[in-house]
């Protein structure tokens, strides 16, 4: 079974990419889901968060505040590195566990969906690299409509982000992805080219 690690910037649209491999039986795990579903139900995870960065990341319900705790590590990178590694850990655990359910199932291929990829060191578990890029423009619109960020928020979450460029030379393939409609042939391209079609 090939590990396939999806990585790029926020709004360069790896979800949507994703599910075209979907349409070819290729799973995928989204690590930013993964992620959520840690905020909402580990306790183990909450609570190395809330010594971290105290109650405020916590609403009344006691749910962890995602806004309030992009606010604190997009505007400190010292804090947005101890975020990494505080989460990480238990990622790549879950990874893992969906790996191994992958190759139980027998399937040709699995998907690691990751913008932290790199920074998880999860690339060395991967047989391929795969980076999605998109122009900036075309990245600012997706952000301002999908997570409903202020100018401001977006042009700080792209200024705490690699640069498509540090992606493509990480990777070993680039897929372009500016709303055109040629992804399924660069998608086609890589999967024929690894055997995998």
């Amino acid at each position: 079974m090939k590990i396939i690690g999806l990585t790029g910037t926020s709004g360069s649209g790896k979800g949507y990419v994703s599910a075209i491999f979907s349409s070819y039986g290729i799973r995928s795990i989204d690590t930013d889901k993964t992620v959520h579903t840690l905020y909402e139900s580990d306790e183990e995870c909450r609570n190395e968060l809330r010594e971290e960065y105290g109650d405020g990341i916590f609403d009344e319900d006691g749910n962890i505040n995602r806004k309030a705790l992009a606010a604190i590590v997009f505007s400190d990178k010292e804090k947005l590195v101890k975020l990494n590694s505080i989460v990480h850990k238990y990622v790549i655990k879950k990874c893992d566990e969906e790996k191994e359910h992958a190759k139980m199932r027998g399937e040709k291929a699995f998907i690691i969906d990751a913008p932290q990829l790199f920074e998880a060191k999860m690339e060395n578990t991967c047989d391929m690299v795969i980076a999605v890029t998109a122009d900036v423009d075309i990245r600012r619109k997706r952000l301002a409509i999908r997570d409903d960020l202020s100018d401001a928020d977006i042009e700080r979450r792209i200024k705490n982000q690699h640069t498509d460029e540090f992606f493509a030379e990480k990777a070993d393939y680039v897929i372009i992805n500016n709303g055109n409609d040629d992804l399924k042939p660069q998608i086609e391209k890589i999967l024929s080219t690894e055997g995998i079609i």
